[in-house]
């Protein structure tokens, strides 16, 4: 993952601040509030102590070491079983916990923790379950590069269209076009274009979640399908797959290096745009592009774009 969550998570931000030896509290998103009872006011700036069961504060309190690459609050949470918090209710209650850790400056680190409730996840597991399952039971993968191709892509919207009025599971779609695709493949071939695309897709499976969908589209096109998002946090998710795209350059077998990069058009699944319409809509937005490259347009309904 590039980031790790996204924008609908619930977070907790802390500060391990080594100069003055200290775990603190920095900021609650909306998610986390509604999770835990408490607002963002109530716990800036307090310890992190002060939301954990004594048997965490212990652990925190013996093995975090407040030196420059020394055994940090993430290192030591990522190895803590069974996290809990305890929330304004006074109740302590477990969580799924992931760490990311964010930004650093001189003897500060911050840390991004990622809760989700384990009720609330087995019902959202399920239905992911049932989700995959269906996608399996449709998909035909296009050859030359493995991956499910558009006829599959179009019934995985369809199937979301209905899952985002029936359980109210916000998707996006949206389509990655190859820039320059006429003059590398003029340059290197069709063989070494299919590679690219192959490569590209490899980058979006490692930085999405794992029951995103990526997909064959046409031969310079993949479709990716965002499950679980709302546009703007598609949005900051495809920004990011644009800056991991530019960040990983193609390498030839002679170790040539290929500098890349894609433009992309997206629409909310279940919004304005027709589900059955989405493929072809995205199609002509970066038709309409033209020559134009790393451009990222927001489709949000029928011959309504907005590009930036």
């Amino acid at each position: 993952m590039i980031l790790g969550y996204r924008s609908t998570d619930a977070v907790v931000t802390i500060c391990q601040n080594n100069r003055a030896k200290s775990i603190e509290i920095s900021d609650v998103n909306k998610a986390a509030e509604d999770m835990l009872g408490y607002a963002s006011r109530d716990l800036a700036g307090k310890p992190l102590y002060e939301v954990l069961p004594p048997r965490i504060a212990e652990m925190l309190s013996e093995y975090v070491e407040f030196e420059a690459d020394a055994n940090d609050v993430g290192q030591v949470l990522t190895k803590v079983q069974s996290f809990s918090i305890i929330g304004k209710d006074g109740k302590e209650t477990g969580y799924r916990l992931k760490v990311v850790r964010a930004e650093s400056t001189g003897d500060t680190i911050f840390f991004k923790l990622v809760l989700q409730d384990k009720t609330g996840l087995r019902r959202n597991e399920a239905l992911r379950k049932a989700i995959q399952e269906n996608f399996r039971g449709h998909e035909a993968l296009e050859p030359e590069t493995g991956l499910p191709d558009r006829p599959s892509l179009g019934k995985d919207i369809e199937l979301m269209g209905h899952y985002s009025h029936k359980s109210d599971l916000r998707s996006c779609f949206a389509i990655l076009q190859l820039d320059h695709y006429d003059d590398l493949f003029s340059q290197y071939g069709r063989p070494a274009c299919y590679s690219i695309i192959k490569h590209i897709a490899a980058l979006c499976r490692q930085s999405l979640r794992p029951d995103d969908v990526v997909g064959s589209i046409s031969y310079k096109r993949l479709g990716v399908l965002l499950i679980d998002t709302t546009p703007e946090s598609g949005r900051m998710a495809l920004n990011r797959l644009r800056w991991q795209i530019a960040a990983n350059p193609f390498l030839l077998p002679d170790k040539t290096s290929i500098g890349l990069s894609v433009s992309i058009s997206f629409s909310r699944i279940g919004g304005r745009v027709s589900d059955k319409s989405i493929l072809d809509e995205c199609d002509h937005a970066l038709d309409a592009a033209g020559n134009a490259v790393n451009v990222l347009s927001e489709i949000e309904e029928s011959d309504r774009r907005r590009a930036e």
